[in-house]
């Protein structure tokens, strides 16, 4: 077994995947790397608890502050939230007016882009466009997919140092949907794919990537204190405000919200009742955390250095679906063509694959593992009539088209769905979105 460990990890790294750096290595493993990606122990737990939070750290006035926003609570302010100067290993940083505010506004749907197309509404000069070139570089798709379909580039392993350069997984890119802020404290994973491990971690990410057009990062310039201020002010976005006991298990409402998952919802009708009870038949499988119905699995282990999925992503079909046609492929600004990518992904037998990608990887792009391919986060569902566009790509308009991709083959026949099937008629689907039309 531990041959074929090690000429696993040979060949991952000769692919250009590096996972050197994992936490939690065994002295007398040889392989510890690779074991600590792969470690089977490592179990979920479905306690209601969130356990990646740090905003206790932090200050959620000076958060604000620090996010953009000015005392109002509605208008912009960079005056505390920018980040420059000179760094020994970036070099010169000069902030491009980009704030956390740029991309999540109070005056928008929880704390999301200003409506679609964004050109309408956002002001040629604002720093929300004028420094898009530090998100999409070369990238020529870069501008029109964020003005009309609100979709900005990542590359995800932009910043990763585990990752060697040359590598394509340095490469690889996706699309995706801006982040609402909304009960974000009640999540396992950050970003879409759930990726990123705590919101200290996502909001340095966030800094490096919008803010400055190089690869190279510059923590020396991110105060700490500063993120976890970030932080702090978002996990502050509870809605309902009741939603916090569940925050504390000695709050005297905590096992309330925990026995009855549906505490805080105001059903009022019998179509509203029917739909409640649809969901709690067809959906809580995976919205299963209580009152807020997003996921509340977590792995119950410390976080890897090649950051695995820390929650419990899924793969229901939106990826392959590709509805809006976007480019994966790598653009060569030099030939003016596009060139594919592929990546080596190592499956769990540890077999590497050499991947050419065609649609968004999901959470794979960041762990380097075959089984997560196209796999996603859980959203969290209160407010979810007004956080529209939906799914990672924005390919739903409303909760209709939603609820019908959830009814469709597409979601039936995909990994996840076909385990969780939901199959319903007219009468179910009209009830079904009463009741999401309340949360």
């Amino acid at each position: 077994m531990k041959a074929t460990l090690r000429r696993v990890y040979a060949s991952a790294v000769l692919a250009g995947l590096s996972l050197a750096g994992a936490a939690g290595v065994h002295a007398d493993d040889p392989n510890p790397a690779l074991r600590d990606v792969f470690d089977q122990a490592t179990r979920y737990s479905q306690a209601v608890d969130f356990p990646a939070r740090v905003g206790d750290l932090g200050n959620s006035a000076s958060g604000q502050s620090n996010f953009g926003i000015a005392a109002d609570g509605i208008s912009g302010d960079s005056t505390n939230a920018s980040f420059g100067g000179f760094s020994p290993y970036a070099g010169n940083i000069v902030p491009n007016g980009r704030t956390c505010f740029s991309c999540h506004r109070p005056g928008a749907p929880q704390f999301g882009l200003p409506p679609l197309p964004l050109h309408d509404s956002v002001a040629p000069d604002d720093p929300l466009l004028t420094g898009i070139s530090a998100d999409i570089g070369t990238e020529p798709l870069g501008l029109y997919n964020f003005d009309q379909l609100g979709l900005t580039f990542h590359r995800p392993n932009r910043f990763n140092p585990f990752i060697p350069e040359g590598s394509p997984m340095k490469n690889l890119f996706f699309w995706r949907r801006t982040t609402r802020l909304l009960n974000l404290v009640f999540t396992v994973g950050f970003l879409g794919d759930g990726r990123s491990r705590e919101l200290v971690e996502t909001a340095r990410g966030a800094v490096f990537t919008h803010t400055q057009s190089g690869d190279l990062r510059f923590d020396d310039l991110v105060a700490v204190q500063r993120l976890r201020d970030i932080a702090r002010f978002m996990e502050d976005q509870i809605d309902p405000p009741e939603l916090a006991a569940l925050l504390d298990s000695t709050d005297p409402m905590y096992q309330t919200l925990v026995d009855n998952p549906f505490y805080t919802v105001s059903v009022t009708t019998p179509e509203q009742k029917e739909g409640q009870e649809i969901f709690r038949t067809r959906c809580m499988a995976c919205h299963n955390t209580p009152n807020v119905f997003s996921n509340l699995d977590h792995i119950d282990a410390p976080p890897l250095s090649f950051p695995p999925h820390v929650g419990h992503p899924m793969d229901i079909g939106v990826a392959q679906r590709n509805a809006l046609n976007l480019e994966f492929r790598q653009y060569n600004p030099q030939t003016g063509q596009r060139e594919p990518i592929t990546i080596p992904l190592i499956r769990e037998d540890g077999t590497v694959i050499n991947y050419t990608v065609v649609d968004d990887v999901g959470v794979a792009g960041a762990t380097g593992r075959y089984e997560d391919l196209h796999r996603f986060k859980i959203p969290q569902l209160r407010r979810i009539s007004k956080l529209g566009p939906y799914f990672h790509d924005n390919s739903a308009q409303t909760l209709e088209d939603v609820v019908d991709y959830f009814n469709s083959d597409d979601y039936n026949n995909s990994a996840d769905g076909s385990k969780y099937p939901i199959h319903m008629s007219a009468e179910q689907r009209s009830a079904l979105l009463a009741f999401l039309d309340i949360l």
